[in-house]
């Protein structure tokens, strides 16, 4: 077996494994493990990720929650980066791979912050979310929190490129953001939806 088949299946292997890892929502596995509640029936969105579990379960397994879906992010891409090159194009897909498991059933926060994690200490491109995240959450507060998230992630984006990363690591900035802001712009067609069907139901039965 060549020298280059070992290295496209040695990232064929860790992507696998990024996937699958990031496809254990242990947000919605813990609290109903744990505390017998399933997360998703009784958030608002229905959505298994750990901004639920922190308003409808608790600050501790909230917490439990973040770790893990950072971690799980975090490990494949760490690991991947030790044995093999960011430099080849394949790179890119290890990255993805955790952040696509998670959006199947997820918005995919936490994961795209622990895929960005597992990159230290040999680059910083998580800053490059970290920071608008947090100016956009303290400093001016954008408001629905799925603002907030899409023009962080779009500028982390932009922040990739204008600093000339590596290509594998701008593919990858791309597909991250474009995952996550696909999730909430979906999100916020759902609320639009339910608000004008709201609104028309009022109209319907409002007395005359």
């Amino acid at each position: 077996m060549s020298h280059e088949t070992v290295t496209v299946l040695s990232y064929l292997f860790f992507m696998i494994f990024g996937y699958l890892s990031g496809s254990i929502m242990y947000s919605q596995v813990l609290p109903l493990k744990l505390r017998h509640i399933n997360i998703r029936k009784i958030s608002d969105d229905g959505n298994p990720g750990a901004g639920n579990v922190f308003k409808n379960v608790g600050v501790s397994m909230g917490l439990l929650c973040l770790i893990c879906d950072i971690i799980k992010g975090a490990i494949p891409v760490a690991l991947c980066l030790h044995y093999l090159s960011w430099n080849n194009l394949l790179f890119a897909l290890v990255l993805i791979a955790p952040v696509l498991g998670h959006a199947r059933f997820g918005k995919a926060i936490a994961t795209s912050f622990g895929v960005l994690l597992g990159l230290l200490p040999k680059s910083l491109l998580v800053f490059y979310l970290a920071i608008p995240f947090v100016f956009f959450s303290v400093v001016v507060r954008i408001t629905p929190h799925a603002w907030r998230v899409i023009i962080s992630f779009l500028l982390f984006f932009v922040g990739t490129v204008l600093q000339g990363y590596a290509f594998p690591l701008q593919v990858a900035a791309f597909c991250i953001a474009l995952i996550v802001i696909v999730k909430h712009v979906k999100y916020l067609r759902s609320l639009e939806e339910v608000h004008f069907h709201a609104t028309l139901g009022l109209h319907i039965h409002s007395p005359k």
